[in-house]
C-alpha cells in the first residue's frame, strides 16, 4: 500500500472505527493529518502531545485514557536503526468499563485488538517511510550527480577550447574548488612546473605551511602499490588512520589524488584536500575527478605537439623573412632588431603572457608580406615612384593574407596588418587613427621607425641614437603613438646603447 493510499485509508477508517489517527515525525512534528485539519479540543491536544513524547522515548506499544472520556493508544515507528516517528490513535472511551480518572491524565488499559491493528499499520508505514527516505536519498544523489555533470560539461568545454596555460588551469582548478566539497584543490606536474596550479579557500590561510610543499608531500606519501594502473587514483578519508599522512598536518583531513596520464606518459596529479571530517568523498566526485584528469592529460599531450608544430611553422616563416632580408645588405637583420626593440617596449608598457607572445611574433614577422614585392623595388637605392610606393604599401595586407591560414598566429595578425598606420589617421592600409590602431601595431611602428632612422640605408647613412630620438619625438602624436614614444625615451635614457646592442 502506497503512503498516500494509507493516509486515504486512515481518513476513511476514522468514521467507521470512531478513532482518529495521527502520524508524527522524529522531530515532534505532526505530518498526518495536517495540524489545521480537525484539531482536537485544547486539553485533549495537550494530552496527545505529552503522549507522543512518552512514545518517542520508548520502543513499546502504550494505551490509556484521558479524563475518563477518551481512549489513547500508540507505538513508535522505527527502521531497525532508530526511530522514524510515532503513530497515535484516539477516540471516545469504549462503552465497557475501564479504569480511568478525571485528572486529565492517560491511564493504562488493555486492548489487544487495537495493539495488533496499530502494529499492522506501523509495519506498512515503516516500509513506506523507508522507501520514501531511500527515494529522497536517491533524489539527492541524482541532483548532485546532475550538478557534477553540469560542472563537468562546463569545465571540459573550457579544456577543449583552451591552448594550455597555467592561467587557464588555475581557472579550472578554481571551478573544482567552488563546486566540490573541498578546502583546497591543486594540479602538480613535476616536469612542467610552470603549469602547476594551487588554489586554497581563504579560511585555510595560515593553517598550511608552504602550500606547494604540503601538496608535494601528500603526493610523495602515496604508496606506489596503492594506485591501480586501471583506476589511477588514491583516497584517504581520515588522515589519522594512516601514520604517514597524519604527520603531515596536526588536524585530520581528507585527500583525493588522481593521476594525470596519457597512454604511457605520466604528467602529474590532480588533487582535493578537505578538513571537514563530517563528509567522505562520494563516488560522483571521484568519477568527476578521474574524467577531468583524463581530459587534462589529452590536452597536455596535444599541447606538446601543438607547441612543436607552432615552433616549426614560426621557424619556417622566419626563414623566409631572413631570406628576403639577405637579398639587401641594408635591411639585413631589420626584423630581428625591430622585434628586440618591440619586446623592450612591451616590457616597459606592462605587456605580459599571451599579449607579450603575440607582440613577439607580430614584430618578427611584420615584414613577411615583402615576399610579394619585386627585388628591384626592395633594393632600389633611388627614391621610389608613386607606383612603386603603392606596391610597397601592399606588404602589410600581403603579410596578413600569407599568415591568416595559420591558426597559431591568429592573435599576431592585427600587429602585422596595421604596423604602418599613423596615429593621425593618415597611414595605411586602413587609415586607422589613435587608439583604434591595435596596440601591438603602435609598438611595432615605433620600433620600426627607430630602426629605420638609426640604421644605414642605401640612400643615407645611419643616424646616432640621439639624433634618431630627436626625429622620433618630432613625429610623436602625428605619425607615432606618444605613449609608446615616451616609453622608448625612458628606455634610451636608461640604456643609451640600445641600438648598438641590437643585432
Amino acid at each position: 500500500m502506497e503512503i498516500f493510499e494509507l493516509q486515504a485509508f486512515l481518513t476513511n477508517l476514522a468514521p467507521i472505527s470512531r478513532m482518529q489517527y495521527q502520524i508524527w515525525d522524529r522531530e515532534g512534528k505532526m505530518i498526518f493529518p495536517l495540524p489545521a485539519e480537525r484539531p482536537p479540543e485544547p486539553r485533549l491536544n495537550d494530552a496527545l502531545q505529552k503522549f507522543v513524547g512518552i512514545l518517542a522515548e520508548q520502543n513499546i506499544y502504550r494505551q490509556g485514557y484521558f479524563a475518563d472520556q477518551y481512549f489513547l493508544c500508540g507505538l513508535p515507528l522505527t527502521n531497525g536503526q532508530g526511530k522514524l516517528g510515532v503513530l497515535v490513535a484516539y477516540g471516545p472511551k469504549p462503552d465497557r468499563q475501564m479504569s480511568g480518572n478525571s485528572e486529565g491524565k492517560p491511564t493504562e488499559g488493555h486492548s489487544p485488538d487495537m495493539k495488533k491493528f496499530l502494529g499492522s499499520l506501523a509495519s506498512i508505514l515503516q516500509a513506506n517511510w523507508l522507501a520514501k527516505e531511500e527515494i529522497q536519498e536517491l533524489a539527492e544523489e541524482l541532483e548532485q550527480s546532475f550538478e557534477d555533470l553540469h560542472m563537468y560539461g562546463k569545465i571540459t568545454s573550457k579544456i577543449k577550447a583552451l591552448r594550455f596555460s597555467s592561467h587557464m588551469l588555475i581557472g579550472l582548478i578554481t571551478d573544482l574548488l567552488n563546486n566540490l566539497r573541498a578546502d583546497a584543490a591543486f594540479a602538480l606536474f613535476p616536469d612542467i612546473q610552470n603549469f602547476n596550479a594551487l588554489v586554497t579557500k581563504p579560511h585555510l590561510e595560515g593553517r598550511l605551511k608552504t602550500r606547494l610543499e604540503f601538496y608535494q608531500e601528500l603526493i610523495g606519501h602515496i604508496p606506489g602499490d596503492a594506485v591501480s594502473s586501471k583506476e589511477k587514483y588514491f583516497i584517504i578519508n581520515d588522515s589519522n588512520q594512516d601514520a604517514s599522512f597524519k604527520k603531515l598536518h596536526p588536524d585530520p583531513y581528507r585527500f583525493l589524488g588522481v593521476m594525470v596520464a596519457h597512454d604511457d606518459n605520466f604528467f602529474g596529479w590532480l588533487g582535493l584536500v578537505s578538513f571537514n571530517m563530517k563528509e567522505i568523498y562520494r563516488q560522483g566526485e571521484l568519477r568527476l575527478m578521474v574524467s577531468l584528469a583524463e581530459q587534462l592529460s589529452v590536452v597536455i599531450a596535444n599541447t606538446g605537439l601543438y607547441q612543436d608544430l607552432e615552433q616549426f611553422i614560426i621557424n619556417m616563416v622566419k626563414s623566409l623573412v631572413f631570406a628576403i632580408e639577405a637579398k639587401d645588405p641594408y635591411t639585413r637583420g631589420h626584423s630581428e632588431r625591430v622585434s628586440k626593440v618591440s619586446m623592450r617596449l612591451g616590457e616597459q608598457l606592462g605587456l605580459k603572457g599571451a599579449d607579450y607572445d603575440r607582440l613577439r611574433w607580430s614584430s618578427i614577422l611584420h615584414d613577411i608580406g615583402k615576399i610579394g614585392i619585386p627585388e628591384e623595388i626592395l633594393d632600389k637605392p633611388s627614391p621610389l615612384t608613386d607606383e612603386e610606393f603603392d606596391l610597397i604599401k601592399e606588404h602589410p595586407a600581403k603579410g596578413f593574407e600569407i599568415l591568416q591560414p595559420l591558426v597559431q598566429l591568429e592573435g599576431s595578425l592585427p600587429g602585422i596588418l596595421h604596423h604602418h598606420e599613423r596615429f593621425d589617421g593618415k597611414g595605411y592600409p586602413g587609415g586607422l587613427k589613435g587608439e583604434k590602431i591595435p596596440f601591438n601595431a603602435r609598438i611595432i611602428a615605433v620600433a620600426d621607425t627607430y630602426d629605420a632612422v638609426s640604421s644605414t640605408r642605401a640612400y643615407r647613412a645611419a643616424n646616432s641614437t640621439q639624433k634618431a630620438m630627436v626625429i622620433i619625438k618630432e613625429v610623436a602624436g602625428s605619425q607615432l603613438d606618444p605613449q609608446v614614444v615616451a616609453a622608448l625615451v625612458e628606455i634610451t635614457d636608461k640604456d643609451g646603447r640600445l641600438l648598438e646592442n641590437t643585432p
